[in-house]
Protein backbone atom coordinates (compact mmCIF):
# COMPACT_ATOMS: atom_id res chain seq x y z
CA UNK A 1 0.00 0.00 0.00
CA UNK A 2 1.38 3.43 -0.96
CA UNK A 3 2.17 5.88 1.79
CA UNK A 4 1.38 9.59 1.61
CA UNK A 5 5.02 10.21 0.71
CA UNK A 6 4.78 7.72 -2.15
CA UNK A 7 1.70 9.50 -3.51
CA UNK A 8 3.35 12.89 -3.31
CA UNK A 9 6.53 11.62 -4.99
CA UNK A 10 4.43 10.11 -7.75
CA UNK A 11 2.73 13.44 -8.36
CA UNK A 12 6.13 15.14 -8.45
CA UNK A 13 7.18 12.68 -11.15
CA UNK A 14 3.98 13.51 -13.04
CA UNK A 15 4.87 17.20 -12.91
CA UNK A 16 8.36 16.41 -14.17
CA UNK A 17 7.00 14.40 -17.12
CA UNK A 18 4.56 17.13 -18.03
CA UNK A 19 7.25 19.81 -17.85
CA UNK A 20 9.81 17.68 -19.71
CA UNK A 21 12.47 17.72 -17.00
CA UNK A 22 13.73 15.66 -14.07
CA UNK A 23 12.03 15.36 -10.67
CA UNK A 24 15.12 16.97 -9.16
CA UNK A 25 14.61 20.02 -11.35
CA UNK A 26 10.97 20.21 -10.26
CA UNK A 27 12.09 20.10 -6.62
CA UNK A 28 14.61 22.90 -7.22
CA UNK A 29 11.98 25.10 -8.87
CA UNK A 30 9.46 24.57 -6.07
CA UNK A 31 12.15 25.47 -3.56
CA UNK A 32 13.01 28.69 -5.46
CA UNK A 33 16.51 27.60 -6.47
CA UNK A 34 17.85 30.54 -8.57
CA UNK A 35 20.05 28.27 -10.73
CA UNK A 36 17.05 26.99 -12.74
CA UNK A 37 16.53 28.79 -16.04
CA UNK A 38 13.45 30.99 -16.53
CA UNK A 39 11.99 28.85 -19.34
CA UNK A 40 12.24 25.63 -17.35
CA UNK A 41 10.92 27.35 -14.23
CA UNK A 42 7.82 28.57 -16.07
CA UNK A 43 7.15 25.10 -17.54
CA UNK A 44 7.43 23.47 -14.13
CA UNK A 45 5.18 25.98 -12.39
CA UNK A 46 2.57 25.72 -15.12
CA UNK A 47 2.67 21.91 -14.98
CA UNK A 48 2.34 21.93 -11.19
CA UNK A 49 -0.62 24.30 -11.40
CA UNK A 50 -2.33 22.29 -14.16
CA UNK A 51 -2.00 19.09 -12.14
CA UNK A 52 -3.04 20.73 -8.87
CA UNK A 53 0.23 19.63 -7.26
CA UNK A 54 0.96 20.99 -3.79
CA UNK A 55 4.17 19.51 -2.34
CA UNK A 56 4.01 17.78 1.00
CA UNK A 57 4.97 20.26 3.68
CA UNK A 58 4.20 23.19 1.41
CA UNK A 59 2.46 24.90 4.27
CA UNK A 60 5.90 26.43 4.73
CA UNK A 61 4.42 29.06 2.41
CA UNK A 62 2.42 29.98 5.52
CA UNK A 63 5.67 30.21 7.50
CA UNK A 64 4.85 26.77 8.83
CA UNK A 65 7.52 26.84 11.50
CA UNK A 66 5.29 29.34 13.28
CA UNK A 67 1.54 29.20 13.84
CA UNK A 68 0.23 27.28 10.81
CA UNK A 69 -2.93 29.35 11.20
CA UNK A 70 -5.24 30.95 8.62
CA UNK A 71 -7.95 33.51 9.37
CA UNK A 72 -11.22 33.72 7.43
CA UNK A 73 -13.57 36.69 7.70
CA UNK A 74 -17.01 36.07 6.21
CA UNK A 75 -20.15 38.25 6.29
CA UNK A 76 -22.36 35.77 8.16
CA UNK A 77 -22.85 32.13 9.09
CA UNK A 78 -26.62 32.49 8.93
CA UNK A 79 -26.70 31.13 5.38
CA UNK A 80 -25.29 27.80 4.24
CA UNK A 81 -23.58 29.27 1.19
CA UNK A 82 -20.70 30.69 3.28
CA UNK A 83 -20.60 27.62 5.51
CA UNK A 84 -20.11 25.41 2.45
CA UNK A 85 -17.12 27.46 1.29
CA UNK A 86 -15.56 27.56 4.76
CA UNK A 87 -16.02 23.81 5.29
CA UNK A 88 -14.26 23.12 2.01
CA UNK A 89 -11.46 25.54 2.85
CA UNK A 90 -10.99 24.05 6.31
CA UNK A 91 -10.89 20.52 4.94
CA UNK A 92 -8.21 21.43 2.39
CA UNK A 93 -6.02 23.22 4.94
CA UNK A 94 -6.39 20.38 7.46
CA UNK A 95 -4.76 18.03 4.96
CA UNK A 96 -1.52 19.95 5.66
CA UNK A 97 -2.17 20.43 9.38
CA UNK A 98 -3.04 24.10 8.98
CA UNK A 99 -5.81 25.41 11.26
CA UNK A 100 -8.39 28.11 10.62
CA UNK A 101 -10.05 30.81 12.76
CA UNK A 102 -13.41 32.07 11.46
CA UNK A 103 -14.81 35.55 12.16
CA UNK A 104 -18.03 37.15 10.93
CA UNK A 105 -18.27 40.81 9.93
CA UNK A 106 -22.05 41.14 9.44
CA UNK A 107 -21.34 42.96 6.14
CA UNK A 108 -19.56 45.75 8.04
CA UNK A 109 -16.15 46.60 6.54
CA UNK A 110 -15.16 48.63 9.61
CA UNK A 111 -15.78 45.58 11.80
CA UNK A 112 -13.87 43.50 9.26
CA UNK A 113 -10.82 45.75 9.71
CA UNK A 114 -10.83 45.18 13.47
CA UNK A 115 -11.25 41.44 13.00
CA UNK A 116 -8.34 41.34 10.57
CA UNK A 117 -6.15 43.10 13.13
CA UNK A 118 -7.17 40.63 15.83
CA UNK A 119 -6.49 37.65 13.57
CA UNK A 120 -3.04 38.95 12.70
CA UNK A 121 -2.29 39.57 16.38
CA UNK A 122 -3.31 35.97 17.11
CA UNK A 123 -0.76 34.77 14.58
CA UNK A 124 -2.82 34.25 11.41
CA UNK A 125 -0.33 33.96 8.57
CA UNK A 126 -2.88 34.35 5.77
CA UNK A 127 -6.38 35.83 5.51
CA UNK A 128 -9.40 34.77 3.45
CA UNK A 129 -11.89 37.53 2.64
CA UNK A 130 -15.25 37.68 0.87
CA UNK A 131 -15.65 40.06 -2.07
CA UNK A 132 -13.44 42.91 -3.22
CA UNK A 133 -14.83 45.83 -1.16
CA UNK A 134 -12.73 46.38 1.95
CA UNK A 135 -11.29 49.26 3.93
CA UNK A 136 -8.00 50.38 2.33
CA UNK A 137 -6.46 50.11 5.80
CA UNK A 138 -7.30 46.39 5.89
CA UNK A 139 -5.38 45.61 2.72
CA UNK A 140 -2.55 48.00 3.60
CA UNK A 141 -2.05 46.25 6.95
CA UNK A 142 -1.89 42.82 5.32
CA UNK A 143 0.43 43.95 2.55
CA UNK A 144 2.77 45.84 4.88
CA UNK A 145 3.12 42.74 7.05
CA UNK A 146 3.55 40.51 4.01
CA UNK A 147 0.49 38.43 4.91
CA UNK A 148 -1.05 36.67 1.89
CA UNK A 149 -4.75 37.23 1.35
CA UNK A 150 -7.29 35.82 -1.06
CA UNK A 151 -10.71 37.10 -2.05
CA UNK A 152 -13.60 34.68 -2.54
CA UNK A 153 -16.99 35.16 -4.27
CA UNK A 154 -15.30 37.44 -6.80
CA UNK A 155 -12.73 36.96 -9.54
CA UNK A 156 -11.31 40.50 -9.20
CA UNK A 157 -7.79 40.20 -7.77
CA UNK A 158 -5.65 43.10 -6.55
CA UNK A 159 -2.06 43.78 -7.58
CA UNK A 160 -0.97 41.80 -4.51
CA UNK A 161 -3.86 39.62 -3.35
CA UNK A 162 -5.50 36.71 -5.13
CA UNK A 163 -9.15 36.09 -6.06
CA UNK A 164 -10.95 32.76 -6.31
CA UNK A 165 -14.56 33.14 -7.31
CA UNK A 166 -16.79 34.16 -10.18
CA UNK A 167 -17.89 37.16 -12.21
CA UNK A 168 -20.91 38.67 -10.45
CA UNK A 169 -21.76 40.92 -13.40
CA UNK A 170 -21.87 37.84 -15.60
CA UNK A 171 -24.15 36.17 -13.03
CA UNK A 172 -26.64 39.04 -13.29
CA UNK A 173 -26.50 38.91 -17.07
CA UNK A 174 -27.08 35.16 -17.02
CA UNK A 175 -30.23 35.63 -14.93
CA UNK A 176 -31.54 38.38 -17.21
CA UNK A 177 -30.85 36.42 -20.39
CA UNK A 178 -32.64 33.35 -19.07
CA UNK A 179 -35.78 35.32 -18.21
CA UNK A 180 -35.67 37.20 -21.52
CA UNK A 181 -35.41 33.92 -23.40
CA UNK A 182 -38.61 32.81 -21.65
CA UNK A 183 -40.31 35.79 -23.29
CA UNK A 184 -40.53 38.08 -20.26
CA UNK A 185 -40.27 41.83 -20.86
CA UNK A 186 -41.69 43.12 -17.57
CA UNK A 187 -38.83 42.26 -15.24
CA UNK A 188 -37.71 43.37 -11.80
CA UNK A 189 -35.12 42.51 -9.18
CA UNK A 190 -34.99 42.16 -5.42
CA UNK A 191 -31.28 42.70 -4.85
CA UNK A 192 -29.27 42.27 -1.70
CA UNK A 193 -28.16 45.41 0.16
CA UNK A 194 -25.59 46.90 -2.23
CA UNK A 195 -23.86 49.32 0.18
CA UNK A 196 -20.29 48.06 0.72
CA UNK A 197 -21.27 44.82 -1.05
CA UNK A 198 -19.59 44.55 -4.45
CA UNK A 199 -21.19 41.16 -5.12
CA UNK A 200 -24.78 42.37 -4.73
CA UNK A 201 -24.08 45.58 -6.65
CA UNK A 202 -22.38 43.75 -9.52
CA UNK A 203 -25.20 41.22 -9.88
CA UNK A 204 -27.71 44.07 -9.97
CA UNK A 205 -25.63 45.94 -12.54
CA UNK A 206 -25.22 42.90 -14.76
CA UNK A 207 -28.95 42.19 -14.65
CA UNK A 208 -29.85 45.74 -15.67
CA UNK A 209 -27.12 45.95 -18.33
CA UNK A 210 -28.35 42.82 -20.09
CA UNK A 211 -31.95 44.01 -20.08
CA UNK A 212 -30.99 47.45 -21.43
CA UNK A 213 -28.83 45.84 -24.08
CA UNK A 214 -31.89 43.84 -25.13
CA UNK A 215 -33.95 46.99 -25.65
CA UNK A 216 -35.58 47.63 -22.28
CA UNK A 217 -35.44 51.07 -20.68
CA UNK A 218 -33.59 51.30 -17.38
CA UNK A 219 -36.42 53.28 -15.79
CA UNK A 220 -38.79 50.40 -16.58
CA UNK A 221 -36.71 47.90 -14.55
CA UNK A 222 -37.72 48.29 -10.89
CA UNK A 223 -35.12 47.23 -8.33
CA UNK A 224 -35.64 47.04 -4.58
CA UNK A 225 -33.06 45.96 -2.01
CA UNK A 226 -33.46 43.52 0.85
CA UNK A 227 -31.34 42.01 3.57
CA UNK A 228 -30.78 38.31 3.03
CA UNK A 229 -33.84 37.36 5.05
CA UNK A 230 -37.15 35.71 4.17
CA UNK A 231 -39.13 38.65 5.55
CA UNK A 232 -37.03 41.01 3.46
CA UNK A 233 -37.88 39.05 0.33
CA UNK A 234 -41.54 39.11 1.25
CA UNK A 235 -41.47 42.89 1.74
CA UNK A 236 -39.58 43.40 -1.52
CA UNK A 237 -42.13 41.33 -3.41
CA UNK A 238 -44.96 43.29 -1.84
CA UNK A 239 -43.42 46.56 -3.02
CA UNK A 240 -42.94 45.30 -6.58
CA UNK A 241 -46.44 43.89 -6.88
CA UNK A 242 -47.98 47.13 -5.60
CA UNK A 243 -46.78 48.97 -8.70
CA UNK A 244 -49.20 49.91 -11.47
CA UNK A 245 -47.23 47.80 -13.96
CA UNK A 246 -46.45 44.55 -12.16
CA UNK A 247 -43.55 42.36 -13.31
CA UNK A 248 -44.02 38.89 -14.78
CA UNK A 249 -40.53 37.74 -13.73
CA UNK A 250 -38.32 38.64 -10.79
CA UNK A 251 -34.64 37.91 -10.15
CA UNK A 252 -33.79 37.64 -6.44
CA UNK A 253 -30.28 38.27 -5.13
CA UNK A 254 -30.37 35.11 -3.00
CA UNK A 255 -32.48 31.99 -2.53
CA UNK A 256 -33.44 33.30 0.93
CA UNK A 257 -34.91 36.44 -0.62
CA UNK A 258 -36.64 34.31 -3.28
CA UNK A 259 -38.23 32.13 -0.59
CA UNK A 260 -39.71 35.26 0.97
CA UNK A 261 -41.00 36.40 -2.42
CA UNK A 262 -42.71 33.05 -2.97
CA UNK A 263 -44.20 33.25 0.52
CA UNK A 264 -45.80 36.58 -0.36
CA UNK A 265 -47.28 35.10 -3.55
CA UNK A 266 -48.88 32.25 -1.58
CA UNK A 267 -50.38 34.74 0.89
CA UNK A 268 -51.89 36.83 -1.91
CA UNK A 269 -53.13 33.97 -4.08
CA UNK A 270 -50.58 34.58 -6.85
CA UNK A 271 -49.49 31.52 -8.79
CA UNK A 272 -45.77 30.90 -9.26
CA UNK A 273 -44.85 30.68 -12.11
CA UNK A 274 -48.18 31.26 -13.93
CA UNK A 275 -48.63 34.81 -12.61
CA UNK A 276 -44.97 35.57 -11.92
CA UNK A 277 -41.71 33.67 -12.41
CA UNK A 278 -39.18 33.83 -9.59
CA UNK A 279 -35.44 33.15 -10.01
CA UNK A 280 -33.05 32.81 -7.07
CA UNK A 281 -29.29 32.85 -6.57
CA UNK A 282 -26.95 30.47 -4.68
CA UNK A 283 -28.69 27.05 -4.98
CA UNK A 284 -29.04 26.55 -1.24
CA UNK A 285 -30.95 23.59 0.17
CA UNK A 286 -34.00 25.83 0.62
CA UNK A 287 -34.29 26.02 -3.18
CA UNK A 288 -35.74 22.50 -3.18
CA UNK A 289 -37.98 23.14 -0.16
CA UNK A 290 -40.03 25.98 -1.62
CA UNK A 291 -43.30 25.34 -3.47
CA UNK A 292 -42.68 25.32 -6.35
CA UNK A 293 -39.02 24.30 -6.40
CA UNK A 294 -36.83 27.29 -7.06
CA UNK A 295 -34.96 27.92 -10.30
CA UNK A 296 -31.63 29.44 -9.29
CA UNK A 297 -28.05 30.27 -10.27
CA UNK A 298 -25.65 27.87 -8.56
CA UNK A 299 -22.56 29.34 -6.93
CA UNK A 300 -19.39 27.14 -6.89
CA UNK A 301 -18.96 27.52 -3.11
CA UNK A 302 -17.25 24.18 -2.50
CA UNK A 303 -14.75 24.70 -5.32
CA UNK A 304 -13.95 28.20 -4.06
CA UNK A 305 -12.97 26.89 -0.66
CA UNK A 306 -10.78 24.13 -2.03
CA UNK A 307 -8.98 26.32 -4.55
CA UNK A 308 -8.48 29.13 -2.04
CA UNK A 309 -6.88 26.53 0.24
CA UNK A 310 -4.66 25.35 -2.61
CA UNK A 311 -3.47 28.92 -3.14
CA UNK A 312 -2.59 29.42 0.53
CA UNK A 313 -0.76 26.09 0.72
CA UNK A 314 1.26 26.71 -2.42
CA UNK A 315 4.78 28.10 -2.52
CA UNK A 316 5.22 31.79 -3.39
CA UNK A 317 6.52 30.76 -6.81
CA UNK A 318 3.43 28.66 -7.50
CA UNK A 319 1.09 31.40 -6.38
CA UNK A 320 2.17 33.56 -9.29
CA UNK A 321 0.17 31.24 -11.55
CA UNK A 322 -2.77 30.86 -9.15
CA UNK A 323 -3.69 34.46 -8.39
CA UNK A 324 -6.96 34.64 -10.28
CA UNK A 325 -9.60 31.97 -10.82
CA UNK A 326 -12.90 32.73 -12.53
CA UNK A 327 -15.10 29.71 -11.81
CA UNK A 328 -18.16 28.86 -13.92
CA UNK A 329 -21.73 29.41 -12.76
CA UNK A 330 -24.58 27.01 -13.50
CA UNK A 331 -28.26 27.72 -14.03
CA UNK A 332 -30.39 25.15 -12.21
CA UNK A 333 -33.85 25.15 -13.81
CA UNK A 334 -36.74 24.01 -11.63
CA UNK A 335 -40.44 24.88 -11.61
CA UNK A 336 -40.57 28.45 -10.25
CA UNK A 337 -39.99 29.88 -13.73
CA UNK A 338 -41.90 29.42 -16.98
CA UNK A 339 -42.45 31.13 -20.34
CA UNK A 340 -44.47 34.33 -20.08
CA UNK A 341 -48.23 33.80 -20.30
CA UNK A 342 -49.57 35.14 -23.59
Amino acid sequence: MNTETDRVDTKLVDVAKRAGCSPATVSRVLNNNPKVGLGVRERVLKAATDLGYVPNGSARALRSTRTRLVGAIIPTLDHAIYATMVNSLQKRLAERDVSIIISTSFYDIDMELEQARLLVERGAEAIVLVGSTHRPETLAMLEQRNIPYVYTYTSDATAVGAAVGFDNVKAGRMAARYLLDLGHTRLAMIAGITHDNDRAASRRNGFIEELVRSGLTKTDIPVVESAYKIEGGRAGMQALMAAERTPTAIFCGSDIIAAGAIKYCHEKGLSVPRDVSILGFDNLEIAELTTPDLTTVEVPAREMGTIAGDYLLATPAQRVHMRQRDLPLRLVVRTSTAPVAR
